[in-house]
């Protein structure tokens, strides 16, 4: 756990990981670099969202890996979030949207 960051940083990044809001840290903490790294793993996990919506039509016999993935991708930002770390997602975790 990294205890330089201010908890008040570490629960915005979280709750940014709860469906549109990854654009919480941009504007609540917008100096953080801490908080852009989470929003922009969470406007990542967001459009991966979108992706699997549109996958999950196309090929429904993969629902449950879609589902999977959807459920712990979030869960990996939050506790990461809350323990003050910058850990980058799996496979999409390696792009970056906002600078």
């Amino acid at each position: 756990m990294n205890t330089n960051i201010d908890p008040v940083e570490r629960m915005i990044s979280a709750v940014s990981y709860l469906w549109i809001l990854f654009f919480l840290p941009l504007v609540l903490i917008p100096r953080s670099g801490f908080g852009r790294f989470h929003a922009n793993q969470a406007l990542l996990n967001l459009l991966w969202g979108v992706v699997f919506g549109i996958l999950i039509k196309v090929i429904p016999g993969l629902r449950w890996i879609f589902g999977l993935i959807m459920l712990i991708y979030p869960i990996w930002g939050i506790v990461t979030a809350m323990m003050g770390q910058e850990k980058p997602f799996p496979v999409i975790g390696k792009y970056t949207l906002l600078r």
